[in-house]
């Protein structure tokens, strides 16, 4: 299988925003004039997204925020206009300085991720992941997802968008599992398509909502809003929760 975390990081070398908002805009040479757009987006988005949790949960502490997979920090930066500390985590190196250079208030900390969040300290009032957990193959989201949501303190919540279905045809099905599951097919799709045999590739990973909102419950998550949307033909879930106040933190 294609290694999706190599894909990441040279996306992020190559074409950081775009990766991680798929318009023609905000592919490099047209980012600059669509910039104050892209960040925009990420203001609406947080804003929203706050304001539907705190209606449906009620008020919530706003001290430390987590966003998992910040990207350039496209959320990130208007999550620190929220609370008193963020911490933007992802995997691609090149994508962390690309957020530095993106400035935003001085209460960011952009750090280095791994599997095992292993450089992340201590309990958030408040875990974000956004369009993220898709590009990574289901065994090690599902790991991944537990421990982000052991990292959400007792009484705080999260929103963690997923994908759940693939409403592809079977032509492109089968172009899917060929340039993401053989040996060469990632390279041979790309010289097919006129692109250079090392493009980098996006996974799409359909992840079984059943399991996932049993993870939820067993972390002491009970009571859960969620959100279905097509994302051209890509069956997505937005899941916010609060996390009981009863629930061990780690």
């Amino acid at each position: 299988m294609v290694d999706s975390d190599h894909n990441w990081r040279m996306w992020g070398e190559r074409d950081p925003y775009y990766a991680v908002l798929a318009d023609p805009r905000f592919r490099n040479g047209h980012i600059d004039a669509h910039r104050e757009a892209f960040f925009a987006s990420g203001e609406i988005f947080v804003t929203h997204w706050l304001a539907t949790f705190e209606r449906h949960f009620g008020p919530s502490q706003r001290a430390r925020a987590l966003d998992f997979g910040c990207g350039v920090g496209r959320l990130t930066i208007p999550l620190a206009g929220h609370f008193d500390q963020v911490v933007g985590l992802d995997i691609a190196p090149a994508m962390l300085a690309e957020a530095r250079r993106n400035g935003g208030p001085g209460n960011i900390d952009y750090v280095l991720s791994d599997d095992a969040l292993s450089r992340l300290a201590g309990t958030f009032d408040f875990v974000n992941s956004c369009i993220v957990l898709q590009h990574i193959p289901v065994r090690r989201g599902m790991a991944l997802l537990a421990r982000l949501l052991d990292h959400v303190r007792p009484g705080g919540g999260c929103l963690i968008q997923l994908s759940t279905r693939r409403n592809y045809s079977w032509w492109r099905n089968l172009r899917y599992h060929i340039r993401h599951n053989m040996p060469g097919g990632q390279a041979l799709m790309n010289r097919l398509a006129g692109k250079a045999a090392d493009t980098p590739v996006m996974q799409m990973n359909e992840y079984p909502l059943d399991d996932v909102l049993r993870l939820f419950s067993r972390a002491g998550f009970d009571d859960l809003l969620l959100r279905y949307e097509d994302h051209g033909g890509i069956d997505t879930t937005t899941i916010m929760a609060r996390r009981t106040d009863r629930a061990a933190a780690p």
